[in-house]
């Protein structure tokens, strides 16, 4: 997964393993496939082929592990993903969409059956509404380069990732607005949003403001750069982000 969904979970498997009994069990509830199965459908969008991409993200296996847990076998690889086919290639067919079918993914962002899993220091399940989110910010969730800051009101600022931007602007108006816009527009857009409200929290010194500000200014032109190889960026097309450290795996394997 990517550095900032990584650093999120971080902080969520810390949470788990602080107590991990009773998380655990609830987890292992959680991420159980029911016998019949999960039902495959999904709610209208307007968009069927949307939908059918949408159930095709949820997995046909159950997890093998909860949550947080961190005894699994030396044998099981952790480099990857422990996802099917299946997964892998809806969530391929939904980026190479583009951004014209974000007013339908949005309305799936309430979906919490299970779709895939990977490893953070420990086990990580990840649900349908996690991987539309992963679709919609095409991978990127956190462009400030911290975890959590100080801030001049003394509360502690923490990382502002693509899904606080989503929930700011709205799901469904900001999917109306991004359908007709380049992936590169929607970043840029997303790190002007961070800079205001890095700007609003304030900053307890020069120094730091440097430091955030600088960060954002490196993301720019690391997104400028990713983006403008690719034919179309400038002009309003919709070019797909290749994959990075998504190793699908054969069903049953644990990858």
């Amino acid at each position: 997964m990517r550095y900032a969904k990584t650093m999120m979970v971080l902080i969520g498997v810390g949470l788990l393993l602080g107590c991990k009994t009773e998380t655990n069990n609830k987890s292992v509830k959680l991420f159980e496939i029911p016998t019949a199965g999960y039902p495959m459908s999904a709610e209208a969008s307007g968009s069927e082929q949307v939908d059918a991409l949408v159930c095709q993200l949820v997995s046909r296996r159950p997890a093998p592990y909860p949550s947080g847990y961190g005894e699994f076998p030396v044998a099981v690889d952790i480099t990857g993903c422990y996802s099917t086919p299946e997964v892998e290639a809806a969530i391929k067919n939904l980026k190479q969409l583009g951004p014209k079918v974000f007013p339908a993914l949005v309305k799936h962002l309430g979906d919490d059956r299970y779709s895939y899993s990977g490893v953070v220091q420990a086990w990580v399940n990840y649900r349908v509404r996690d991987v539309v989110l992963e679709v919609l910010g095409d991978d990127h969730e956190l462009y400030g380069g911290y975890i959590s800051r100080k801030t001049p009101s003394g509360s502690t600022g923490l990382m502002l990732t693509f899904k606080d931007y989503l929930n700011a602007r709205g799901a469904e108006a900001w999917a109306e607005w991004a359908k007709s816009k380049s992936r590169l527009e929607i970043q840029m857009d997303f790190i002007d949003w961070c800079i205001v409200k890095e700007n609003e929290r304030g900053y307890v010194d020069e120094a730091q403001k440097k430091e955030i500000l600088e960060n954002y200014e490196a993301a720019r032109q690391r997104v400028r750069k990713e983006y403008s190889g690719r034919d179309g960026a400038a002009n309003g097309s919709q070019p797909v982000r290749a994959e990075t450290n998504r190793t699908s795996s054969a069903a049953g394997s644990t990858h």
